[in-house]
């Protein structure tokens, strides 16, 4: 599943961005996440979570436009792909200012939609990488989710221990774990997610991930094995 952002201010043109999205899921072998804002400062402040994609107007009635808007983004994300929806068509060339990938002009049409989305798609496909946002002691950084060994809850905040260093954000474990979403992710305790990547070895009631020794819950012990030997089989569903 492909997460999407798409912003734009009008009701009717979001609605007809997801009937497009629709069709695109009927002859593509995918589906969506989608995450709507009414505005580019919405989106912005809220940006806390990865996206795969984000479709974009660039004409707003209140606050900034969206190319504005998409200097921003890069200055906290380089990767993302980013699409405008427009009917300001002249705008294309400073597109390429912000690393955009393509514009979609209005009104939309679905098989010139599925065409582009296409290209979008096979570009995430191909990236390889999966990246997260985190708001870290006042700062948005950006780490590599495959570099995560394990997550862990220190009061009102969740520490993501990675290769990459340690970060720490204002938020709770299950909120964590839904913008992971990822089944390689799995509980050893209340407190502590594991990637099951990085896990090494498995000794009566721990678990050592790249090396580490976290203990294993005794009411997690049957679902966490279940779910390891799932992923040692090729298998990524959840269990329990």
């Amino acid at each position: 599943m492909l997460r999407l952002a798409v912003v734009d201010d009008e009701n009717a043109e979001r609605e007809a961005v997801k009937k497009c999205l629709k069709f695109v899921e009927s002859k593509c072998q995918t589906s969506f996440h989608i995450t709507e804002y009414v505005s580019a400062d919405s989106f912005l402040f809220n940006y806390e979570q990865q996206f795969d994609m984000i479709l974009m107007d660039v004409d707003f009635k209140e606050g900034i436009d969206g190319m504005t808007a998409a200097g921003k983004l890069r200055a906290m994300d380089q990767a993302v792909i980013l699409i405008f929806i427009t009917n300001l068509a002249q705008m294309a060339v400073n597109g390429y200012m912000v690393d955009a990938l393509d514009f979609i002009v209005k009104p939309l049409d679905d098989y010139s939609f599925l065409l582009k989305m296409s290209r979008a798609i096979k570009r995430v496909s191909q990236s390889g990488q999966s990246y997260l946002l985190l708001k870290n002691r006042g700062e948005t950084v950006r780490i590599n989710t495959q570099m995560i060994r394990y997550l862990e809850v220190d009061g009102h905040y969740v520490i993501y221990h990675s290769r990459e260093g340690d970060f720490k954000e204002y938020t709770t474990l299950s909120q964590a774990e839904a913008k992971l979403n990822d089944p390689a992710y799995f509980r050893c305790d209340r407190g502590i997610l594991v990637n099951l990547r990085f896990v090494n070895s498995v000794s009566r009631d721990t678990c050592y991930v790249d090396g580490i020794p976290l203990t294993i819950a005794r009411t997690q012990k049957r679902d966490f094995m279940q779910a390891f030997e799932h992923f040692l089989c090729g298998d990524l569903r959840k269990s329990g």
